[in-house]
């Protein structure tokens, strides 16, 4: 019995170091390469949108003294009419 209980305190060991490896293994991974991850995503997110910024100049030649207007697409309803009934609350002071 006493060898039992010994081996399972060898294996918990084993297992709370093996856990302790991943986890400054992580940390390790993402303090130094965490940060090139995020600057490589945000430049293409930055590279992206001038992309789309230049494509709608060129195919909208803007003259001067002209006002355009553009307006948001229509938003879905919050509510349906399966949902339930919707009550607007109002403030009593």
């Amino acid at each position: 019995m006493t060898l039992f209980i010994i081996l399972n305190i060898g294996t918990l060991i084993d297992t709370i170091f093996i856990l302790l490896i991943v986890y400054y293994g992580f940390r390790f991974f993402l303090r130094y390469f965490g940060p090139k991850v995020v600057e490589k995503a945000a430049d293409k997110i930055y590279r992206d949108l001038k992309a789309q910024e230049e494509a709608r100049r060129r195919t909208e030649p803007s003259s001067p003294g002209k006002v355009t207007v553009e307006r948001p697409g229509k938003k879905d309803k919050l509510f349906r009419r399966n949902d339930g009934e919707y009550v607007d609350f109002e403030e009593v002071k």
